[in-house]
């Protein structure tokens, strides 16, 4: 009888699925101009904000782990991470690696060391929560300088981005089974043409992010233009009537989408402690795109989806509390 509710279910989600394709599919097809320039601005944010910020990072981190410079030192912090998370020590240099890199390098980090069984499955669960963070590239210079005019702006959602991590990872440290204690490592890379090759993983993975920025930039205008986003701009407004002026909803709504745009539209109205905090917020969760990005990567190491979206939520409200403090003390 479960088979059967499941699969169903299954059935259900699946004609769904097909369904929305086909709309985008049609929409696009009966608006090919709007929509294609609709990209072209997707692709021009991400070459504008997103890619500048990220390129740099995506090599210098590349370099790092194909040299294994870190790892051995980050497993000396076995017996604090254990405490704190349930984790092993070398989930510190996954989590290093995610606060300085950004999206989706965290993500692939677990990958990497569930697949060479230095961690089990419950660690890559709680550990794809400590090591989903943006980088401060982005958050400082891309937001915070680019969008904001406001590099403090820009330093207090970074800080209230990584410690929201911290906090999201004490919250789920019970999750699943206790951690695999081991002293192995990565192993390093022997390539003869390290460079060529942290160039090259760099690279695709830049364009890769930018692929998803530019297909859910276009997905949420399309969403936007066909009113399919209404009701959920309408309840997020309610919630924030009794704190805003207005306005504001509409950029939360795209950023559940496409976190940059999202970014880029609150930024374009008044620097106030809520709008920077709802900035935090989206950041944080990272909306549809960057949750996808990251669970390509995750659903490798069995990291449920549930779990992870739960986690975000969880992430994204710790974040918009935490940077609304510190505006109120610090803008």
């Amino acid at each position: 009888m479960k088979k059967i509710r499941s699969l169903s279910g299954a059935k259900v989600v699946k004609f769904i699925l097909i369904l929305s394709i086909i709309f985008l599919i049609v929409a696009l097809a009966i608006y090919p101009e709007k929509y294609s320039k609709s990209t072209y601005k997707g692709v021009l944010l991400w070459a504008v904000s997103v890619m500048p910020s990220l390129l740099p990072y995506f090599f210098l981190t590349a370099i790092l782990t194909k040299t294994n410079c870190l790892t051995s030192v980050f497993c000396k912090f076995s017996k604090i991470t254990e405490k704190l998370f349930r984790l092993g020590g070398i989930s510190c240099y996954a989590f290093f690696m995610s606060v300085l890199s950004g999206y989706p390098v965290g993500s692939k980090l677990t990958v990497d060391l569930y697949q060479n069984d230095l961690i089990g499955k419950g660690e890559a669960s709680r550990l794809s929560l400590l090591c989903s963070t943006s980088g401060p590239l982005f958050i400082i210079g891309a937001v915070g300088v680019s969008m904001l005019n406001s590099k403090v702006a820009g330093f207090i959602i970074y800080v209230a981005h990584v410690l929201s991590a911290v906090v999201t990872a004490l919250i789920f440290r019970n999750f699943y089974e206790p951690p695999i204690k081991s002293n192995r490592l990565l192993k390093s890379d022997k390539s003869d043409n390290l460079l060529y090759d942290a160039v090259y993983s760099s690279v695709i993975s830049v364009l890769v992010v930018g692929g998803f920025v530019a297909v859910f930039y276009v997905i949420s205008e399309i969403l936007l233009d066909f009113n399919i986003l209404y009701p959920i701009n309408f309840l997020i407004d309610l919630i924030l009537k009794p704190l805003s002026n207005g306005g504001e909803s509409l950029g939360v709504t795209l950023g559940l989408i496409e976190f940059t745009k999202g970014a880029k539209m609150l930024s374009s109205l008044t620097l106030t402690p809520l709008t920077v905090s709802l900035i935090s917020f989206i950041i944080t969760f990272g909306g549809v795109s960057v949750i996808m990005q990251s669970l390509a990567f995750l659903k490798k190491a069995c990291v449920k989806t549930s779990f992870f979206v739960l986690g975000k939520l969880v992430q994204g409200i710790v974040s918009f509390i935490l940077c609304f403090a510190f505006c109120l003390v610090f803008l």
